[in-house]
Parts: structure tokens; C-alpha cells; sequence
């Protein structure tokens, strides 16, 4: 993946903890700084987080919405079609583009590998799922996951 196109592995470790909920002091005494210093990478760290997501929207060709650079996520609209995009960027999957409206998985050969990216993606950002969900088609699970993540897609 790559995530270390757009961060320093050291700047990539510090949004990290700050997006599983670690303060800045923590993340200090983590790392030995300053909390400072550590003010000053994340701000850093969250321009590239941001820089990514919109780069990717970008070159999709997706309209944002809204953008959220600290979870690293960013919800689109294809203005073709009108249906959401969501743009992640995680640790595991670097950018990620996800149609968040019915594609037809069964017609893709990458089935199995968005499966495998989407459960990177539950993992890293906490979301609950049973052991039904998760063997769901892609398609479905991101419906579930992203519903969790974004809850103005529930409206």
C-alpha cells in the first residue's frame, strides 16, 4: 500500500494513536516528546491525511462532501451518477475508494481482496461486527461498516 507515500512512518504512528483516541500528551510519553512537538506533527500529519483523500477524490473524479482528515475518511458523490463514494485512508490499506452504492461484487475479480481490505478497515477503526457479517459480500459489508462510520449515510 501507500501510506508511506504520504507520511513519514513516525507521522503515520502519531495519526495513528491520535485517531484510536490517544491525546497528544499521551502520544508524548509514548514517543519521548514534547507534547508540542507532538501538536506540531499531527498538524502536519492531518494536512497529508487530508491532501491524500482529496488527491484520490480528485483523480476519481468524486465531488466531497465531507472530509474527515483525523479518521482518515472522506464522503464523496460520483456528479455522473450521483451515488457516494467513501475514501478511507488506513494504516493497513494506505487509499482506499469505496462505492458505497450496489455495486454487483459477484462481477468483479476483486471480491475477495475488498473483503479482505474491508475487515483491515473494521479492525482498525473498532467497528463491532459478528461472524455472520463479516462473511458477507463485500458490497453488503461496507453498507454496515461505513453506515457505523458516516451515520448520514443512514438518511
Amino acid at each position: 500500500m501507500l501510506t508511506s507515500a504520504y507520511l513519514t512512518p513516525k507521522q503515520l504512528s502519531i495519526w495513528d494513536m491520535y485517531r484510536r483516541g490517544r491525546t497528544q500528551s499521551e502520544i508524548g510519553k509514548l514517543t519521548n516528546a514534547s507534547r508540542q512537538a507532538i501538536y506540531d506533527m499531527l498538524k502536519v500529519s492531518l494536512e497529508k491525511v487530508e491532501n491524500a483523500l482529496m488527491h484520490a477524490a480528485e483523480a476519481n473524479m468524486i465531488q466531497p462532501i465531507r472530509i474527515d482528515p483525523q479518521n482518515g475518511i472522506l464522503l464523496g458523490v460520483n456528479p455522473s451518477n450521483k451515488q457516494r463514494v467513501i475514501i478511507t485512508f488506513s494504516r493497513k490499506n494506505g487509499v482506499q475508494t469505496w462505492h458505497y452504492e450496489e455495486p454487483n461484487c459477484s462481477l468483479c475479480n476483486w471480491s475477495n481482496i475488498c473483503n479482505e481490505r474491508l475487515l483491515n478497515e473494521v479492525e482498525e477503526r473498532g467497528v463491532m461486527l459478528d461472524e455472520e457479517q463479516k462473511k458477507l459480500p463485500p458490497s453488503q459489508l461496507a453498507h454496515i461498516i461505513f453506515s457505523k462510520l458516516l451515520p448520514e449515510l443512514n438518511g
